[in-house]
Formats: structure tokens, C-alpha cells, sequence
């Protein structure tokens, strides 16, 4: 199935799945990586938040403790009031709701002591009509908020807009509607300017103002029939008089951007903005406690929105905003009033999804003509660059003009459309490599007939053994040295060394299980596929992983491996390794020898265990240290009584002399494993590849 159309059958499949997707995304867990995508954009790119044209009056702590728990009489309420109007602010907007009378009003406390005359209360004024009498001397806005259930208490507001220029009647259809609202009391409502809706939209439907990210707030929302702005931009519209026309403009899906007199603010068709948040400062925040005992002068409030809402732990309604930061509700409406002012919003418009689709079909077609063409890893590198191109759009979107590209949900699904590439074109190198094995077979029969089997056999497998001496001449930042030697006339043994690239030197040892010409074959395979693998991939473990897959892939007689295979970086001595149930390697530094710490990482052999994670570690080394890489003819090797351990190769390597050069190491310690042997036979293969690490050379060098 991989292959059929030449492998590209299937990946064009994968490629109208991800078109459906993205057509219904939001019914995908995707959406979550879009918002949180989204939520980058605005935590690296924050609005500047300039000029402070807001000042937040809250009742917090200080003023609980100065004034009384709340609800306060609406006496204090009109006095705060009275002295913020005092410095003819714009507009002040009351992010409270007062629903219900008075607890201190005449009528209340006549129920409240009903054996005191009746006329000591009502001699007593009114703190509804106080708070009354002081919106009314003022630009002042009061709550409302939108309810989806006729709730005991809730009702029609009454401080609809005067006016909306709507074009189209059917632009308001897409609106939120909300059947009735909880308004303040008509007595507080007629004499505020306006009302305005404090209702949020979270990020599902499930959210609480304590859980959810606030990232879209309606603008403009219908109760009943009638339209109501929310608050801040009522405050707007109120502190404009009568220039403060409120206009819609919308396109075929919808709203498209509202107007307030000569103010304008981008919206989603359903009218809700998308707000680009701005850093929170305390800086405009002043204490309701504070205002009321005089300290701030009435100039403090000129010219400017004043915003009253709550600003104490237990009373404040918590915002979670895009930038992590967790808010009060009424540094929303501060944010939007700012946004409003400056015309900024973020940007999703309608045929934002069609930008899109195009990207995720046209980057579909790129890697369905281009991966079969080329080899895999310049593939690897085409899909790469396709997903750093992506979210780099993204970015470069946002910065340029506040637009919301989702670049990032494209990788998802485009990467099946690369797999099933990719899958294929290993198929087809998984099938050369069969083919050259069976040519192998064929030429190593022929030379088995002709000058016989195991000399061939033994020729060829040395052969493919790399010479230290030769392959890193003029190296002066490290220097290798290796010795194999077969346990009959071939084994399965093996081992490599060569530069990755400039600066990184792959060092492997590996042990197959058995010997004859079935483990000589399959230590070539692995050996090859080895330095394959290791040089495609730049995540080791998954290197291995790719390694032990394709060894699993056709194993008829279920063999294995043992391997090392580490990566030293020699300009700076960081080593890093993966070990598949290998003996660790010892490391000579100074006068003491140590493994290698493998515990963390060790996994079993290649082909032991099905999709086994391999990771790797790393290690630093010091100029000078020695890698003593061993297979288990050198620690295994016995005098018919004990085995030669890694003990007696500890001492073989304190024994050398530091001016020894490494092949002769090598040899010493073959010489001293052949010695302890005492003419037994010997166990296994012996194989050595020994590493040490001058270090950097001086610059000029």
C-alpha cells in the first residue's frame, strides 16, 4: 500500500484527511495548540501599553478594612463617586452590579426593627437616591450583565444604544443574544449615561473566570432585541457625547470591524474582539480607601477613564490572560478602553483559514514531488525546513500587522503525508539492500568455491574493518587505535570509527550473537546500517532505534547485538554515547580507571526487544583521558578456571606507560588476554578499539 502510485498513492490520502481536518478543525484536539500557539504570540509580542489614559479605583483590601465588608451603603458609593466626577474624567464606569436596594435604605431598616416608630426611618435620606443624584452629575456608566436564564431578579435593561448603524439587519443575527440581564436598580440606571455588558467569552465551554484564558470579549451583544456595548466601550461612547456615533461594519460573514465616532476596532463576525494584551501594571491602580480620604486631588482623574471594580482577593472576578498573568475583571475593560483608543486588536479574519488550507495543500504537494525524488536525508531536511517555515510565518504575521496565522497545526498534519513518504523510499533502499546482500551471497559463494569459503569470508569482513592509522592521519586532537582478532577464521565482532563531520568523531564496538559466517553476515548488516543511521540522524537514541528496527525487520534466525556506539565532539571532549546491552567502556584517566556511567541509559541488545527506547548520555572528558572500548573475548577470556575479568584489564591498562602509543596498548593487552589464556582456545572474538582525547589544539594550530 506504501507503494502503490510509486508511493504516492497513500500520501495523498494522508494529505485529503488533513484537508478535512483543518475544514473542521475545531472539532480536533488541535485547537488547543492553536490557542496556545496563539497565546506565544501574544506572551513573546506583547501590546505597548503607553500614555495610561485609565485609572483602575479599586475597593481592596485597605478599603474593606477602612469601610466595612461589602456590600457598602450606597452612601460611601456616591461619595466615591462624587469625587472621582469632581476631576471631570471622560467617563466613569462602575464594574458592579447593584441590583438590589440598600440594605441601609429607610424601606430596609423598617422591616429590618420593626418595633421602632416608623417615622424615625423615613426622616433618615436615602442612600439609593444619594448614589443616584451623584451618576447623574457625571459621564457615568453602570454594569450589566447578560443572563441565558430568566434568573429571579432579572429584566430588560434599560440604557439601550440610542443609535447603531448596522447596514444589513442580519450582520446583529451572529451576535450573542441574551434573553434578559441583571441590571442595577431603574432609580441608578436613569440617571446613569449608560450601561454597559460585563459578560467575558472563555476558552470552552466547560470554563470558569478561574480556570479559562480570556482571549475573545464581545463587543457588541443583543439582550432581547436591543444592543448593548460593553462597558469599556460604552465609556467610549459616552465620553464622545455626541460624536460618539456607534457604527458596524461588516462583510458576507459577518461583523467586520466597529465603530465608535472615529475610533475602530477589528472583530470576529460573531463581534467579539480578539484583545492583544499589554503587560499589567500596578502603576494605575489606586485604592478606593485612599480616593475617599482625599489624598489623590480631583486634577488626578482629568481627562482621563476611570474604572471602579474590585481589587481584593475573595470579591474580584480572576482573569487568566493569554500572557499567563491572572487579572481582575476590571483590568480587562482598562485593556479594551486602550485598544479602543489606539485601534489595535489581533486578526483572524474570515479567509484566514483559506490562507491555510493553501499553506498545508501546497506544502502537501512540495514533499509528495520532492521526498521520492531526493535522497532521505536531503528529505529530512526539505520537510525540516518546511516546519521552521511555518511557524516563522506565523511570527512574521503577527509582528507585521497582528494577523493570527497557524502555522504550527500544519506540522501535525503534514507529518503523515512525510512518513508515508519517507516509509516508502526506505522500502525501496530496504529492497536494494536485500538485493546486495543476495549478490554478496552469490560472489561470496564463488570465491568460497575458488580459493575457499572462510578465507574469503575472512577477507571480506576484515575488510570492511576501517584502519585508524590511515583514516585520521595529521589528526592532533585525539588519536585510535583498534585490534580485532575472530575467534575461528571469522566472527561476529566488529567495530568503527570516522568523523561525522568536521569536529565529531563516531566511535562503535558491537558483538553479535554467535560466530560463523551467520554472525560475520549479520555484523556487516549492523555494522553498515550503523554508519548508516548514525550518520543520517542528529538524535543518537533515535539513531539506534532506526538501527534495531531495520536489523528486526528480516531476522529469520532471530540473532542479535551488542553495541556502543559513542559520538565525541573533539574540540571540546563531550562524549555521547548509547549502550544495547554492552559492557561499559573503561576510562584511563591519570593513575585510576573507571567505567562509563551507563546505568541511567543501558538497553537491552539490538533486536532483544522490540521498540525499545533507546536515549542517550553524555560524559565530559579531560585531555588526556583514554576509552578502552571491549568486547567480551577480552573479559570473558578464561584459563579453564576463571575468567580474565575487567579487573586484570584494568591493571593491563594502569601498566602502560602515558608515552605509549595506542596501537601498541592494543596489543599489550592482547598479548596479556592470549598470556592469561595459558594455550586454551580462546572464548570469542577479541576486539579493542581504544580512543584518547588530547584535547583542543591552541588557536593557529
Amino acid at each position: 500500500m506504501l507503494q502503490a502510485g510509486r508511493g504516492r498513492a497513500l500520501p495523498l490520502f494522508f494529505l485529503a484527511l488533513a484537508a478535512l481536518a483543518l475544514v473542521n478543525f475545531d472539532a480536533t484536539p488541535l485547537v488547543s495548540l492553536r490557542n496556545a500557539q496563539f497565546d506565544r504570540y501574544q506572551r513573546q509580542m506583547p501590546r505597548e501599553r503607553a500614555g495610561e489614559p485609565v485609572i483602575v479605583v479599586g475597593i481592596d483590601s485597605q478599603s474593606l478594612v477602612k469601610f466595612g465588608q461589602w456590600p457598602w451603603s450606597r452612601d460611601i458609593m456616591a461619595e466615591l463617586t462624587t469625587r472621582i466626577l469632581a476631576g471631570e474624567p471622560h467617563a466613569l464606569g462602575i464594574d458592579i452590579v447593584f441590583a438590589e436596594p440598600d440594605r441601609f435604605s429607610p424601606q430596609a431598616l423598617t422591616g429590618r426593627f420593626p418595633a421602632l416608630p416608623r417615622a424615625t426611618f423615613e426622616s433618615l435620606p436615602g442612600p439609593d437616591e444619594k448614589f443616584a443624584q451623584a451618576l447623574a452629575s457625571g459621564s457615568t456608566v453602570l454594569a450589566v450583565i447578560g443572563v441565558a436564564n430568566d434568573l429571579p431578579g432579572a429584566r430588560q435593561p434599560s440604557k439601550p444604544l440610542p443609535a447603531l448603524a448596522a447596514g444589513d439587519p442580519t450582520t446583529l443575527r451572529a451576535l450573542t443574544r441574551f434573553p434578559s440581564a441583571i441590571a442595577s436598580l431603574p432609580q441608578l440606571e436613569r440617571n446613569a449615561a449608560g450601561a454597559g455588558l460585563i459578560n467575558a467569552t472563555l476558552d470552552g465551554p466547560r470554563s470558569t473566570p478561574e480556570r479559562g484564558v480570556l482571549r475573545q470579549i464581545p463587543t457588541l451583544a443583543l439582550i432581547g432585541e436591543q444592543p448593548f456595548l460593553s462597558l469599556s466601550l460604552e465609556m467610549v461612547r459616552v465620553a464622545l457625547g455626541d460624536a460618539g456615533t456607534v457604527a458596524v461594519e461588516a462583510g458576507a460573514h459577518g461583523m467586520e470591524r466597529i465603530r465608535i465616532g472615529d475610533y475602530v476596532l477589528p472583530t470576529r463576525p460573531n463581534g467579539e474582539l480578539i484583545l492583544h494584551y499589554g503587560r499589567s501594571s500596578a502603576s494605575y491602580y489606586l485604592s478606593a480607601a485612599d480616593v475617599l480620604a482625599g489624598t489623590y486631588p480631583p486634577e488626578t482623574f482629568k481627562s482621563r477613564f476611570v474604572l471602579i471594580g474590585f481589587n481584593s482577593t475573595g470579591l474580584q472576578d480572576s482573569i487568566v490572560t493569554p500572557l499567563g498573568e491572572l487579572l481582575p475583571g476590571v483590568d480587562i475593560h482598562a485593556q479594551i478602553i486602550e485598544s479602543m483608543l489606539s485601534g489595535t486588536a489581533l486578526k483572524r479574519p474570515p479567509w484566514m483559514p483559506q490562507v491555510e488550507m493553501a499553506a498545508l495543500l501546497l506544502g502537501g504537494l512540495l514533499l509528495i514531488v520532492a521526498v521520492p525524488a531526493l535522497r532521505p536525508r536531503y528529505a529530512t531536511l526539505t520537510f525540516a525546513g518546511l516546519i521552521l517555515l511555518l511557524p516563522a510565518a506565523g511570527y512574521a504575521a503577527f509582528a507585521a500587522g497582528s494577523w493570527l496565522f497557524d502555522g504550527v497545526s500544519l506540522i501535525p498534519l503534514l507529518a503523515p503525508v512525510f512518513i508515508a513518504l519517507l516509509s516508502a523510499t526506505l522500502i525501496a533502499a530496504d529492497t536494494r539492500r536485500r538485493q546486495a546482500e543476495a549478490q554478496l551471497q552469490l560472489s561470496r559463494e564463488a570465491a568460497a568455491r575458488l580459493d575457499g569459503e572462510l578465507d574469503a569470508a575472512r577477507r571480506i569482513q576484515m575488510g570492511l574493518l576501517p584502519d585508524p592509522a590511515s583514516r585520521f592521519v595529521g589528526e592532533t586532537r585525539f588519536a585510535v587505535a583498534a585490534l580485532l582478532e575472530p575467534a575461528r577464521a571469522i566472527g561476529g565482532d566488529y567495530y568503527d570509527c570516522f568523523m561525522l563531520d568536521e569536529r565529531r568523531l563516531c566511535l562503535a564496538i558491537g558483538d553479535v550473537s554467535g560466530k560463523g559466517i551467520p554472525a560475520s553476515l549479520f555484523m556487516a548488516i549492523s555494522k553498515t546500517l550503523a554508519g548508516t543511521l548514525t550518520r543520517r540522524h542528529g538524535d543518537l537514541g533515535q539513531a539506534v532505534c532506526d538501527l534495531q528496527r531495520e536489523l528486526n525487520r528480516d531476522n529469520p534466525e532471530y540473532q542479535f547485538v551488542t553495541t556502543f556506539i559513542g559520538i565525541l565532539d573533539a574540540d571540546s571532549g563531550l562524549l555521547e554515547f548509547v549502550c544495547a546491552g554492552h559492557d561499559a567502556p573503561l576510562l584511563l584517566r591519570g593513575d585510576q580507571v573507571v567505567p562509563v556511567d551507563i546505568r541511567e541509559i543501558s538497553g537491552p541488545p539490538l533486536c532483544a526487544l522490540a521498540n525499545y527506547p533507546f536515549t542517550s548520555a553524555r560524559q565530559q572528558l579531560q585531555p588526556g583521558d583514554l576509552l578502552c572500548l571491549f568486547t567480551d573475548g577480552v573479559s570473558e577470556a578464561s584459563d579453564g578456571r576463571q575468567m580474565f575479568g575487567t579487573g586484570h584489564l584494568v591493571e593491563t591498562l594502569l601498566a602502560g606507560s602515558p608515552d605509549m602509543p595506542l596501537a601498541a596498548r592494543a596489543a599489550a593487552i592482547r598479548d596479556a588476554v592470549r598470556h592469561f589464556e595459558a594455550g586454551q582456545p580462546p572464548f570469542d572474538d577479541l576486539t579493542l578499539l581504544l580512543a584518547e582525547w588530547y584535547g583542543r589544539p591552541p588557536s593557529g594550530c
